[in-house]
């Protein structure tokens, strides 16, 4: 069965990750199917890797026109537009679990009679993912905190190191890290939350590189009281845990004003606006731009939705093998009682009480043309 995927450029600021490298749209160019791929100076894979295995190279965000039996295939969300979505888009669209802007998102797909499956609620018959970048998350998170953390022991600014840029590859970010953490003869004590999970691990990974054997905490760690006082003890708190259900916070406002050692946190998490969130005491994701947000005087944090693009070729690479598998299965059309099976379900659950806006609806024409 012969099908058409548009992989799309990626509008998110410093995002230079792809979820379908270009060995392996070659596999699918092999498989019988037609693979175009719009135009990026952002992407980690240059324009010419992607046509020199055989795909058609189209202009930037021309999805937007692509025929209707284009499946649109991409790694972080849509551009905020007033167009309805008709297309079957593959993403992670943080729509879910109510973030902010979820029923205009919804909206538009339902305005367009488009489907959305989206990556994070691919999972397995266990409820695991079946492809994620939690480990190179993790890895970046754990990254950061460290960072962070030396940087206010020396009494330097973070974000005078922004804009945060990608890494050549892991070994260099554990070098850049290394080098400032020499100038100080004391090491933190590092907490993980949620060690045992995907980031949890990278975190692990990257910390034990330096030399620093972190705190392991799993579910039954937190089954506490809420919030958990403990965590207090620490220097350096980096949050790995994934929180699918409302529940009572690790740390919450009145809290951290109690006396403590922890001075920084890194939530690897990273989901302040939407009702899972553990960690209520900020407002809003930090930046490429500005990594880090101090919570009072001396309590920093660093909270960065996208922390794999630190380390973009490694990640995509890993993250394409996870999923090129399942996504020859979806090309095939053996969707029932497989991960994409379960993602539609939740699609359809959450678009059922979404009321068509009929704004989107009549700003088809002008919303396109502006695109």
């Amino acid at each position: 069965m012969q099908r058409l995927i548009w992989l799309r450029h990626e509008t998110k600021a410093f995002e230079q990750r792809c979820c379908l490298t270009p060995s392996a749209c070659k596999e699918l160019l092999e498989l019988g199917h037609d693979v175009v791929v719009e135009s990026s100076a952002t992407r980690v894979y240059e324009d010419s890797e992607y046509s020199e295995v055989g795909c058609k190279i189209v202009e930037t965000n021309s999805w937007v026109n692509a025929p209707l039996n284009a499946i649109i295939v991409g790694l972080k969300e849509l551009e905020d537009a007033n167009f309805p979505l008709s297309h079957r888009h593959i993403h992670f669209a943080h729509v879910f679990k109510n973030q902010h802007g979820f029923e205009k998102t919804l909206s538009r797909f339902v305005a367009g009679d488009g489907l959305l499956f989206d990556l994070e609620y691919l999972v397995n018959k266990d409820e695991k993912r079946i492809a994620a970048f939690g480990v190179w998350a993790g890895f970046a998170g754990a990254a950061l905190g460290l960072d962070l953390w030396v940087h206010t022991q020396l009494g330097m600014n973070y974000n005078s190191r922004a804009p945060l840029l990608p890494y050549e590859n892991q070994m260099h970010l554990i070098n850049d890290v290394q080098d400032r953490l020499n100038k100080i003869i004391s090491r933190p004590r590092v907490l993980i939350i949620g060690a045992k999970g995907r980031s949890g691990k990278g975190a692990v990974k990257f910390l034990r590189a330096l030399g620093i054997e972190p705190t392991q905490w799993g579910s039954a760690d937190t089954a506490s009281e809420h919030p958990i006082e403990d965590i207090l003890g620490y220097d350096i708190l980096i949050n790995c845990a994934l929180i699918k259900e409302p529940r009572a916070p690790f740390l919450d406002l009145e809290t951290i004003k109690k006396q403590r050692n922890l001075t920084v946190i890194s939530d690897v998490g990273c989901d302040p606006n939407g009702p899972c969130n553990p960690l209520p005491i900020y407002k809003d994701c930090t930046t490429m731009d500005m990594p880090s947000i101090k919570i009072l005087d001396d309590l920093h944090l660093t909270a960065i939705d996208h922390l794999p693009s630190l380390l973009p070729r490694e990640s995509s690479e890993d993250f394409c093998s996870q999923l090129l598998p399942h996504f020859k299965e979806f090309l095939e059309g053996n969707i029932e009682d497989t991960p994409w099976d379960k993602a539609l379900e939740v699609f359809y659950t959450k678009t059922h009480n979404i009321e068509l806006d009929e704004s989107i609806a009549d700003e088809e024409s002008s919303a396109k043309i502006l695109m």
